[in-house]
């Protein structure tokens, strides 16, 4: 298995050390943006030193330092169990065993959350491999709405409990859209962005419209409506918004053979990621912060989460990392 590597990246223009001037405490934003390199057959390449990334925030550049680390993962697991989801229960009893051996991997550790109208941990997080599959084998199926953010909102207060020596990632296994939660699609975003939480779905849904993730080029100006409030904004996929903005990968789950091949890339990419962080220079520049990172060498690709949004110079409170 893989070790993560911890990419810290230092503003190019923080104050020299030991300087003999006032000094005004704001409080620092630490950004993480979890990268994976491809190769040209969607292979990921394990290996690369700090020498090959340049990280960019708002195009301007960050100096990267190195510190690898092994972080063990702790993954909230939620899933849709009413009539609309139901065909996936049988497919269900399989998805213990695969995170265990794909995504959990050593030290880590997952808990279990349903939703319908109502959100229910089924459980705790635990190591046990043996609870985790009985627990969904197990589930229930109901006749009831589902309350996607209200669920995903609940993970993520989870998570955000969790030691910060672990990596936070939430798995989402739902349709695409939400009906009737009272979490707001930019509470959610927010607290995933704010407690370093990545996040993962797979979707259930039929249609293969249903199933297109966002492109980049859109993610920025429905941020943008999200946190500034707009009045009758409707957002028809707000399992895609949450992956997309966070760096995550939206998968199918219209055959049974897709179950095992997602969560199997999903492992490997999770294993593999360069987990960069950084303080940013420009970090008093409220709104959007767009996030590239290129890698110096021809021919593979590089993804990354797309940026995240600053509040400016008192941004709010937040779990210390």
């Amino acid at each position: 298995m893989s070790c993560f590597r911890r990419l810290k990246l230092l503003s190019l223009f923080a104050p020299l050390l030991g300087a003999q001037t006032p000094t005004f405490r704001v409080p620092a934003r630490l950004v993480i943006a979890p990268t994976s390199v491809t190769d040209s057959r969607g292979n990921f390449v394990n290996g690369l030193s700090v020498a090959d990334f340049t990280l960019y925030d708002n195009d301007a550049p960050q100096q990267i330092h190195e510190d690898g680390d092994f972080l063990p993962i702790s993954v909230a697991v939620v899933i849709q169990t009413n009539l609309a989801a139901r065909p996936i229960q049988p497919r269900l009893s399989e998805l213990g065993p695969l995170l265990g051996a794909l995504v959990v991997g050593e030290g880590g550790e997952a808990a279990i959350l349903t939703f319908d109208h109502k959100v229910r941990l089924a459980q705790d997080f635990s190591s046990d491999l043996g609870r985790l599959t009985h627990t969904l084998r197990l589930l229930e199926f109901s006749y009831w709405d589902s309350r996607l953010l209200d669920a995903s909102a609940q993970a993520i207060d989870l998570l955000k409990h969790r030691p910060d020596y672990r990596r936070r990632i939430l798995l989402l296994i739902s349709e695409t859209r939400d009906q009737s939660s009272e979490t707001k699609l930019r509470d959610a975003i927010a607290q995933a962005e704010l407690n370093n939480i990545l996040i993962y779905s797979l979707n259930i849904a039929k249609s293969s419209a249903a199933l297109q993730g966002l492109a980049s080029g859109d993610i920025l100006p429905m941020i943008q409506q999200i946190y500034a409030g707009a009045k009758n904004l409707v957002i028809k996929n707000p399992l895609a918004v949450l992956t997309s903005y966070t760096g995550g990968e939206q998968y199918s789950l219209l055959t049974r053979q897709s179950l095992e091949v997602a969560v199997r890339k999903m492992g490997e990419e999770i294993h593999g990621q360069y987990l960069l962080s950084f303080t940013p220079a420009n970090a008093p520049e409220s709104g959007y912060h767009k996030i590239r990172v290129a890698l110096n060498r021809p021919g593979w690709e590089v993804r990354s989460r797309p940026g995240y949004w600053s509040m400016g110079p008192d941004p709010p409170e937040r779990e210390s990392h």
